[in-house]
């Protein structure tokens, strides 16, 4: 499984925020995309969507292409999307956040019985409002949901955003014994949480991939001064 992303830019308005972004996702590995509040992380993970105007050579899945496709199209295709703030449903139940996961499937199947071992926490509170939860069970919430729907390819926009330490730790243990069965995208500006979970990373300033490579050969000094920068 593969996400590839060749050369897309992307516009609000008038600006262009995104000029020739390329890059691979794959299963078995995480990869993460960095950089500073404003870099254009974001509006990468909205572009890979549909969320926002995009032009380019190509965003594959696969060998499918989904770059001029609809949003829905690129669920259905195998993009599983957990955007920055979560947005889970706060007026429905656990349960109801869960069952609207399967959306992507056209309604079909059920709740996989792993994501309770995954998230415990969502089974004690099955009938739990959503908007009664904790931030950091929220966002197990978020991604749990996206799981339902057995994507190829799970996108996370800033999952430590909000998120106590314990729980982050967490949310990293999920994550990574995930990667062997979805590719995965971590877009994320805390460091550290890069630092320990991804195999390789990708550095944006500008709207532009200025470094990239394996997480454990790239210069740690300069990542930390690009990012306080």
């Amino acid at each position: 499984m593969m996400l590839k992303v060749s050369k897309i830019s992307a516009t609000y308005g008038e600006g262009t925020v995104l000029r020739d972004v390329s890059l691979d996702v794959i299963k078995g590995r995480v990869t993460c995309l960095i950089g500073r509040n404003g870099a254009g992380k974001t509006t990468t993970a909205k572009a890979i969507m549909g969320l926002v105007a995009t032009s380019g050579t190509s965003i594959k899945i696969d060998d499918k292409e989904v770059l001029n496709t609809p949003i829905y199209e690129r669920a259905r295709s195998g993009i599983g999307y957990v955007p920055q703030g979560r947005d889970i449903f706060p007026e429905l139940t656990v349960k109801e956040n869960l069952l609207l996961g399967l959306e992507a499937k056209n309604g079909k199947g059920l709740i996989p019985d792993y994501l309770f071992d995954v998230f415990p926490i969502l089974k004690t509170f099955l009938n739990r409002k959503g908007g009664d939860l904790s931030g950091g069970q929220q966002q197990q919430l978020a991604i749990a949901r996206v799981l339902v729907s057995e994507p190829k390819v799970l996108i996370l926009d800033e999952p430590t955003e909000g998120i106590q330490p314990s729980i982050i730790k967490d949310i990293g243990r999920v994550i990574k014994s995930l990667k062997d069965d979805i590719a995965i995208l971590i877009i994320e500006q805390y460091l550290e949480f890069v630092l320990d979970i991804a195999d390789y990373c990708y550095v944006l300033e500008n709207g532009r991939i200025e470094i990239e490579g394996e997480t454990g050969v790239l210069d740690k000094d300069r990542l930390q001064a690009i990012m306080a920068l």
